[in-house]
């Protein structure tokens, strides 16, 4: 018979081992909750219409489905937008970016173009990619655009993900579908989804969402006297 004692037995800690814990990237809302935790709500939502989700939409292997979901922040009574600016992003590191992306949208519409723009500022992007002189992308966080495969974006388009205003900061992501063409001159505000087959004509404002296949036309001003 075999001797099982102590002195036989390996050295084993009945104790669970815990579980790693989920780094915290950022904390880009100050409320204690990283990025992690708030991908997890926003894919948890996505799907679902009823919950703002964007639910199915059809389109190539890397369309809308395929992209990530980052979470922005809509602040409002932070003071002066634009002055305030620093307590969110760090000024210098955007003024940094904002230089280099000058530079890089002197470039043609090129694969290397893209390419560099992917790597230099992790923008996510599909398969040819084609961004036109002077296309610019917003150097406060330019990470938080994302394009499909086989997107045309014509000169001096503009993509911007924040708006600041007198006592409010708003930050949102923009994502652009597969098979989209977007016209010279446009301008896609922030927190603007543009489905899959679209067509921009040029010197429109995207200032809303656009349907898979849609064709967008026109920039009508308004004016309306304050009350």
């Amino acid at each position: 018979m075999m001797n099982l004692s102590s002195k036989s037995l390996p050295n084993c800690d009945p104790s669970p081992v815990p579980e790693p814990k989920k780094p915290v990237l950022d904390d880009l809302d100050g409320l204690g909750v990283g990025i992690p935790a708030r991908l997890d709500v926003a894919r948890s939502a996505a799907g679902r219409p009823d919950a703002g989700g964007r639910g199915p939409v059809s389109g190539g292997e890397k369309g809308l489905e395929a992209m990530p979901d980052r979470a922005g922040f809509d602040r409002k009574g932070t003071g002066h937008g634009m002055l305030n600016a620093g307590r969110f992003r760090n000024r210098w590191a955007v003024a940094g970016r904002h230089i280099l992306m000058k530079l890089v949208s002197k470039l043609p519409g090129t694969r290397f173009k893209s390419r560099l723009i992917r790597r230099l500022f992790k923008v996510t992007m599909g398969e040819d990619v084609g961004l036109a002189y002077g296309v610019m992308l917003d150097p406060y966080d330019p990470s938080m655009i994302s394009f499909g495969d086989n997107v045309i974006v014509g000169t001096e388009s503009k993509f911007f993900v924040h708006t600041f205003m007198l006592n409010r900061q708003r930050v949102k992501p923009i994502r652009v579908g597969s098979n989209v063409q977007i016209g010279a001159f446009c301008v896609v505000a922030p927190g603007v989804t543009i489905g899959d087959g679209a067509s921009i004509a040029p010197c429109t404002l995207i200032s809303r969402n656009v349907a898979p296949g849609a064709v967008v036309t026109g920039n009508e001003m308004h004016i309306r006297m304050r009350k």
